[in-house]
């Protein structure tokens, strides 16, 4: 059977490959029963189906998905269902989102930096998408370029939620919100700079959100009311460096 005829929980059928890496496969597909665009991402663990550890991460990642539902934001992703066929060789799961027509980040960003207040736009609703899911206790884990999505109407999204750590991996990274916000740093300075030297106001609090010290970085309030600042300095404009495009991404 091919991924164009597969048919997922006997409603999801997978029309094309969109994405695929390291972390999984994302496929547009058609939610049959309710007659909409949907995207579908299938997981990829590493390691051995048999062995214990893996089946502990493929459970806690059908949990955490299941879990990242429950985040409600305009600039999140919605995540719709969490399919695990149970003749699967695997046990993992298919996760169904809202489908969002546009690019990534990271598809942006190959045709040059963004000014700085439309990286600040793009990273005030990724941190309001944080915050939300921050309060229902999901930490996203992958926060970057790949993982935000601009959509029609200037809708900035962020997908990737319920991506699985091993246990006990989350800790010794420093994992939790501070990490989601170390991210936002370093996605910040690759909007704006790239690979070289961030100035200005937004590259300082890229700099301090990157930063290890606890003391140093701003908690979310501050990072939200630096951004604002940032933007109202000088308001993108439709002919700003990067300009959405819209093909289908997702």
């Amino acid at each position: 059977m091919t991924d164009r005829e597969r048919l997922v929980g006997e409603r999801y059928r997978l029309l094309r490959r969109v994405a695929s890496g390291a972390a999984g496969t994302v496929w547009r597909g058609l939610d049959e029963a309710a007659g909409r665009d949907v995207a579908v991402r299938r997981p990829r663990l590493p390691g051995d189906p048999g062995d214990e550890a893996y089946r502990r991460a493929a459970h806690r990642l059908h949990h955490e998905a299941r879990a990242a539902a429950r985040v409600d934001h305009p600039a999140a992703v919605r995540i719709h269902d969490v399919v695990v066929e149970e003749a699967g060789p695997d046990g993992l799961p298919w996760i169904v989102m809202e489908w969002v027509p546009g690019e990534s980040l990271h598809e942006a960003l190959l045709r040059g930096p963004l000014r700085p207040p439309e990286a600040a736009r793009v990273g005030l609703a990724v941190l309001g998408a944080l915050r939300a899911a921050h309060a229902v206790g999901i930490v996203h884990r992958a926060v970057g370029p790949p993982n935000v999505l601009l959509g029609p109407h200037g809708r900035v999204a962020l997908t990737g939620f319920g991506t699985a750590r091993p246990p006990g991996e989350e800790a010794l990274r420093g994992g939790g919100p501070a990490a989601d916000l170390r991210s936002l740093g370093a996605l910040l300075h690759t909007a704006v700079a790239g690979d070289g030297p961030a100035g200005g106001p937004l590259g300082a609090l890229a700099d301090r959100l990157r930063s290890p010290d606890a003391g140093v970085r701003p908690e979310a309030e501050e990072a939200a009311r630096l951004l604002e600042a940032v933007i109202s300095v000088a308001p993108p404009t439709p002919e700003r460096r990067g300009a959405i495009r819209s093909s289908p991404s997702t």
